[in-house]
């Protein structure tokens, strides 16, 4: 198989309906349709399997938030015994954000005049992509990953450049929005993506919040090399330039095709983790509540724990549990035993796994008070108004999780006068802010929450109790290893003498 399949060809979506947006179909060379609507929405489609499937292959244990059942064996359990090799393991990110990058560059070089509220989509979308992967493996093709035919070993670029590239290619989005909208639509006659863009609906204003939040994350990454201070206070400069600001107060970025109870339409978590059409469980049972995840809620007295997990006794949907000791756990790596069987331990809640056709979260409005309050923090902007966008990213969370009077309930944790809760008791305010970050990103986004941890050291998760992992006194690998498929047909310009514990993404210094 070549990497081509991977990098150049991609999948293009066809389109009949609003739960067709899930479909695929595998001709690049004679799409459905010349207008981009079909395969941007699928595009968008394949970006919540990504998020929901792919890297939950691995980031929500390395996260702290997921322990696997004690039903199965953990015979050969790579995630929590470390012994990762070059295989297939980490070809699921890898290929799976490869093909769907030709979706996007698709809806880049065709959407033509009038189409370029599609164009800027793409870009933005691409920069999630892009940047996973680095967060992934470091050194990636980047410049020449969409020269298809015309390079089938594509050289690998440096991570740090790629990273300044996507920021760059996020503020080329913003300069193709921002002047239609000043315009007026009326008077361009620009179209506006309303039915295939399936995460804002064709509201562009609040696309150029998301591609500033994007921006936002992707320099506080590169906020430890200090080669990278320069190009960082530029950066920030343009942001406040283009006056747009960033995700506010109930503007969640989530990803919704039409999901629905139906053979290949469930939102993708659900149909990983919650029940099949037939309401069979099959092995969606695997994931359970981590020790640390819950402790953490628990001895925090947080009321989102009733949102983010279910008794071990209901069904997926479902939480009767009405006190934190309803709630079972498992310690991370601990070798089954009937203790920590799937029907004694508990799964994912209602607050992110409530339903078939619940939206897939890419980005929250919580995550984006907290990058922002550690930004104020950096002394990067909105500088003295740490506490207040802090506070403001655990009520965010709170509403999104739908705990019951949300804002008052806020209050009550967020001056508890407990440590990396209370902002006021908390020495270290940026631990504080990863944390929170942290709690909110439970189940949501783990990868993000994997990168904080390798970045900061934020929060401390616990080490696994697998047997075999030996006497490695990490709580995590710092990357993954690239697929066997870069060793078999691009061996050239692998890099080499890859280490899944001392070959550090550029950022993670």
């Amino acid at each position: 198989m070549k990497k081509i399949k991977y990098i150049a060809i991609g999948l293009l979506i066809a389109m009949s309906g609003c739960s067709d947006f899930l479909n695929i179909n595998n001709n690049p060379n004679a799409p459905a349709q010349s207008v981009p609507d079909p395969v941007l929405a699928g595009a968008l489609a394949a970006t919540a399997n990504i998020m929901a499937g792919g890297t939950a292959a691995f980031a929500p244990y390395w996260a702290g938030y997921w322990a696997a059942s004690g039903t199965y064996s953990s015979a050969g359990n790579v995630t929590q015994n470390f012994k990762i090799q070059t295989s297939s393991f980490g070809q699921a990110p890898w290929g799976g954000i490869y093909l769907n990058m030709a979706n996007y560059t698709f809806v880049e070089n065709t959407a033509g005049k009038g189409f370029e509220y599609y164009k800027a989509i793409a870009k933005i979308m691409k920069v999630y992509g892009y940047h996973t992967l680095v967060d992934c493996y470091g050194k990636i093709p980047y410049t020449d990953s969409e020269l298809g035919f015309r390079n089938l070993s594509p050289k690998y670029d440096d991570d740090r450049v790629v990273y300044e590239k996507l920021v760059n290619k996020l503020d080329s989005a913003i300069a193709i929005i921002q002047p239609i909208l000043a315009q007026g639509l009326a008077a361009t006659a620009k179209v506006v993506p309303k039915t295939a863009d399936v995460m804002f609906g064709g509201d562009m204003n609040k696309w150029v919040r998301l591609a500033n939040t994007m921006k936002l994350r992707l320099l506080i990454r590169m906020s430890n090399v200090p080669s990278e201070a320069a190009f960082i206070t530029s950066a920030i400069a343009s942001i406040t330039a283009n006056g747009a600001g960033f995700l506010g107060a109930g503007e969640d970025a989530a990803i919704n095709p039409g999901y629905q109870k139906a053979a290949g339409l469930q939102n993708p978590l659900w149909e990983g983790n919650g029940l099949g059409v037939g309401g069979d469980v099959g092995f969606r049972d695997f994931n359970r509540t981590s020790e640390y995840s819950r402790l953490f809620f628990a001895n925090n007295n947080d009321p989102r724990i009733l949102r983010l997990f279910r008794k071990p006794s209901d069904l997926p949907g479902v939480n009767t549990g009405t006190v934190a000791s309803d709630y079972a756990s498992i310690p991370w790596g601990t070798p089954p035993t009937t203790q920590y069987v799937s029907s004694s331990t508990s799964g994912m809640g209602i607050g992110v796994m409530g339903s078939p056709s619940q939206s897939v979260f890419f980005l929250t409005a919580a995550e984006s008070f907290f990058l922002q309050a550690e930004a104020a923090q950096r002394g990067w902007l909105n500088t003295g108004q740490e506490q207040t966008l802090y506070q403001t990213g655990i009520t965010e969370s709170f509403r999104q999780l739908g705990v019951p009077s949300s804002a008052t309930a806020a209050i009550a944790y967020y001056t508890s006068g407990k440590l990396n809760v209370d902002w006021s008791v908390s020495a270290d305010k940026r631990q504080a802010i990863i944390v929170q970050k942290w709690a909110a990103n439970c189940s949501i986004d783990a990868m993000e929450s994997w990168c904080d941890v390798r970045r900061t050291g934020f929060p401390n998760v616990p080490l696994s109790l697998d047997p075999n992992k030996g006497n490695l006194a990490i709580p995590t690998p710092i990357r993954i290893l690239y697929p066997l498929i870069e060793y078999t047909s691009n061996p050239q310009n692998i890099p080499p003498n890859i280490d899944l514990y001392t070959s550090k993404v550029f950022w993670n210094q």
